[in-house]
């Protein structure tokens, strides 16, 4: 049931004049251990503690418009809160979606502000766990998930089938520098996201795709008397596809990722690379990593036993390729297996266990930092309101 919030400083309007407002949210943390052993090193130290699962608190309205049949102005101001050691990451008001836009039953929704691309707001199926350790649910996987700033359109559903489109402007993502958008090679960085929907009868399929301007530098030499690479920009890609089964107590899902140009897949050897040339890489939003191919897929199966709800995750990443050259060891498997058990429609625990295994490297500068093994188990408790 919905929690109405209706402001005391229009308590004197008409009530003609008051719009509805909404109080939403999600309060979910737990306890999380883990421990990491890398080849030819002795196992990591023993780390565990309470752990935020991605907290949120957030305010939606709307207004009917007057004379537009049925038209309203739709609003949204939604922000991270933590519950655990929150590192500065995430802080501050409207972090996550928020926008101000106008709906139509039949013709769609207009946004702007801070939005979801399609793999963050509609392609979570395979990812059910909650988690902040990366082995203990699909963070990997799903690491293009995004939010830009920018407009949208969102469609009505016809006959299950429903799309999406969200344009981030150049001066959005380069907000910090945009009398010098070149800035270290960065380039213009606009950015696109399109995504399509289908459910029926249980059934459902989902394709995301990401078009990133500027994402990546392709490295075409080295100059030894700078001691800087030199080479030239390169757009960026990524495209998901989701399908599966959820009815009837069953729940299947499949996924597979192929991404081009997206820094998230070699963050530490774009780091490398930065540093060598005494740069960041970033401007505002824009984050330009080195010319990149990967690809990975999962599986998640589980069964609702009245409330229990146990399951179990498999992914694998293959080797991702830099400059067009394949980086050994950086692969990964991963299986998390647990369970949901509701206490009602509101509240759920979740307990689970993962296993990680996963390379790091960068062949280019001859580092090979070697495989690395994750241990991980959980236990926390969701409230949603």
């Amino acid at each position: 049931m919905k929690k109405t919030l209706i402001a005391l400083a229009l308590a004197t309007l008409p009530v003609a004049a008051m719009a509805e407002v909404t109080l939403y949210g999600q309060i979910k943390a737990g306890y999380e251990a883990s421990s990491t052993k890398t080849d030819g090193a002795d196992r990591g130290p023993y780390q565990n503690g309470i752990a935020d699962y991605g907290s949120r608190i957030g305010f939606k309205g709307y207004e009917v418009l007057p004379n537009t049949n049925g038209l309203k102005a739709i609003w949204q101001v939604e922000s991270a809160i933590h519950l655990g050691n929150s590192d500065g990451k995430g802080d501050g008001w409207a972090t996550r979606d928020s926008f101000i836009g106008i709906q139509s039953d039949t013709l769609g929704t207009i946004r702007a502000g801070r939005l979801s691309n399609q793999m963050n707001a509609n392609m979570d199926a395979v990812d059910t766990w909650e988690y902040d350790n990366a082995a203990l649910g699909l963070k990997k996987f799903t690491r293009t998930d995004a939010r830009y700033v920018g407009i949208a359109y969102d469609s009505p559903t016809w006959a299950g089938f429903n799309f999406n489109v969200l344009y981030s402007p150049r001066d959005n993502v380069n907000h910090n520098n945009r009398e010098d958008e070149y800035f270290e090679n960065m380039g213009t960085g606009e950015k696109y996201s399109v995504g399509l929907n289908y459910e029926n009868s249980g059934f459902f399929a989902k394709y995301g795709f990401d078009y990133l301007k500027n994402s990546a530098f392709k490295a075409e030499g080295y100059d030894v008397l700078s001691h800087t690479f030199y080479g030239s920009n390169k757009d960026g890609q990524v495209h998901r596809l989701e399908g599966g089964y959820d009815a009837n107590n069953l729940f299947v899902a499949v996924g597979y990722q192929y991404a081009k140009n997206a820094s998230s897949y070699v963050d530490a050897v774009n780091d490398i690379h930065w540093n060598s040339i005494g740069g960041t890489g970033v401007v505002g939003d824009h984050k330009l990593g080195l010319d990149n191919q990967g690809q990975e897929a999962a599986l998640t199966v589980g069964y609702h036993f009245g409330n229990i709800f146990p399951k179990i995750s498999y992914a694998h990443g293959w080797d991702i390729k830099v400059n067009g050259d394949k980086v050994s060891n950086t692969k990964y498997d991963q299986i998390v297996l647990g369970a949901d058990y509701d206490f009602s429609k509101r509240t759920t625990a979740n307990v689970q266990a993962g296993w990680l295994r996963e390379g790091n490297g960068e062949t280019a500068l001859g580092h090979d930092l070697g495989k690395t093994k994750t241990t991980a188990f959980g236990v926390g408790l969701k409230h949603t309101f």
